[in-house]
């Protein structure tokens, strides 16, 4: 997802690691605590990551951030009521691996995260795609996630080509690389519109305010997906995109958390992950850019 805001204006605020708080609409949310599982996928318990060699925020707790709501990446309504989702599970066995007893989910907004804002946790789960340009301010892991940027409408809009596209008013959320998309390679005839949180651009889409809204496809598939949303997806433009978790500039947990992710990846946990909770992203209709 999402694409950046200036570098020089967010330099300070990287000078220190995860552990300020600090929201773009001035506001935090406290998270809650979940236990992590005890052993690893095998039923072995994982000590070559001891928790003693990553820096933690609070003791015996790995702290994630997130925006609100996310499914599936996140099922839940609020961080004191988080069940499960794609990234709920990957930073629960991240915890195991770590050795760590408990999982706190915080909110971190999207827009301020991937510009560099600091964040109150050790590691950031947001489905945020990893570019060159927010690479400059924040630290990527390795990727956990592949995806693609999805059209959601309204029932009974269809998007079969790039004129129709054109000619859509559309809708984004701030900093993505959705809202790039748009802007870059379908150039509409009327101007993107642009909102803070993707629950703005949803609202936005279902009071008829836009046509159609461009955000990565599983992201829109887990929002059409809910009880009665009024919401297809009827499109997918291919991007290519990876996602990443998002910690400090140059933070020292970087490297070792990656080297979960790749152990993870190398187990087939992630592909159980995307088989459990996503439907096949394939199975929606390319759109020729």
């Amino acid at each position: 997802m999402r694409k950046l805001a200036s570098f020089t204006a967010v330099l300070f605020l990287l000078l220190t690691a995860c552990g300020g708080e600090a929201d773009v609409d001035g506001s935090g949310t406290e998270g809650a605590a979940t236990t992590a599982p005890d052993q690893t996928e095998t039923g072995e318990t994982s000590d070559s990551t001891p928790a003693g060699e990553f820096d933690t925020v609070t003791d015996g707790v790995l702290t994630v951030g997130t925006e609100l709501p996310a499914p599936p990446f996140w099922i839940g309504d609020d961080y004191e009521s988080i069940t499960g989702g794609y990234e709920v599970d990957l930073a629960r066995e991240i915890a195991s691996r770590f050795g760590l007893g408990d999982v706190e989910f915080v909110e971190v907004p999207f827009a301020g995260l991937v510009a560099g804002q600091q964040c109150p946790c050790d590691l950031a789960l947001a489905q945020v795609t990893i570019t060159d340009e927010r690479a400059e301010v924040v630290d990527f892991t390795s990727s956990y996630f592949d995806a693609n940027q999805g059209v959601l409408v309204n029932e009974g809009t269809e998007v079969p080509d790039l004129e129709t596209a054109k000619s859509l008013q559309w809708g984004a959320q701030l900093n993505t690389t959705g809202a790039f998309y748009v802007e870059e390679t379908i150039q509409p005839e009327a101007e993107l519109q642009i909102y803070n949180t993707v629950v703005d651009a949803f609202n936005a889409l279902r009071a008829e305010q836009v046509d159609a809204v461009m955000l990565d496809t599983p992201i829109v598939l887990g929002e059409a997906s809910q009880p009665d949303s009024g919401f297809e997806v009827v499109g997918q433009f291919e991007t290519g995109e990876e996602y990443g978790g998002v910690l400090a500039k140059d933070s020292p947990n970087t490297p070792i958390v990656s080297g979960i992710i790749d152990e993870l990846r190398e187990e087939g946990f992630l592909d159980e992950l995307g088989a459990e909770y996503f439907n096949d992203p394939a199975s929606v209709p390319f759109i020729e850019s």
